[in-house]
């Protein structure tokens, strides 16, 4: 049996501080590693190997919150297999802008794998703000592949959360049987 290997653009988006880049940290060290604010986009690559038959690099592309580099998105967005459309369960207004950065994303990637992440789930019982069930209507409404709540903290979903999208983009792409 030979390995095959794979290369796929994924985008994760989301205003600043709502955990993207700590969560990217979490996946590629193991840790909780606080971080400071992205400027203009951090680019990082996961291995991820499914079935022991193939390994997918994902080059992850972890772009800036705020608003003055949105409009970079939409070049950064072209190629994009995948996006991780990412809030803080702890910040309302973070979760009213998701439908911008949909939009942006939507308008310039070819059919990408969405995968809607509520972030900050250790926060969960003192600061929620934002309902679960609002994070399943906004899935719905936007018919959106995924949706899942994550700690970068604790690690809760994290690796599930990249191990799901490989596998949505391999189904789409027709690479799994």
């Amino acid at each position: 049996m030979t390995l095959r290997k794979l290369l796929f653009k994924v985008v994760i988006v989301g205003d600043g501080g709502v955990g993207k880049s700590t969560m990217v940290q979490r996946l590629t060290t193991g840790e909780f590693i606080p971080q400071k604010i992205t400027i203009g986009t951090d680019l990082a690559v996961v291995n991820i190997e499914i079935d022991n038959e193939i390994t997918v690099s994902l080059q992850i592309w972890d772009f800036a919150g705020e608003r003055r580099f949105r409009i970079f998105l939409p070049n950064y967005s072209r190629g994009a297999t995948g996006c991780l459309l990412c809030y803080d369960i702890t910040r309302q207004t973070s979760f009213e802008s998701l439908d911008e950065w949909f939009n942006i994303v939507n308008d310039n990637a070819e059919n990408p794998v969405f995968i809607l992440v509520g972030e900050k789930l250790d926060l969960a019982d003192i600061r929620r703000s934002v309902e679960y069930s609002h994070g399943k209507e906004f899935k719905n409404q936007y018919d959106l592949d995924y949706f899942f709540e994550t700690s970068s903290k604790s690690g809760e979903n994290n690796m599930m959360i990249f191990e799901t999208l490989t596998r949505k983009i391999l189904e789409k792409r027709k690479v799994l049987d």
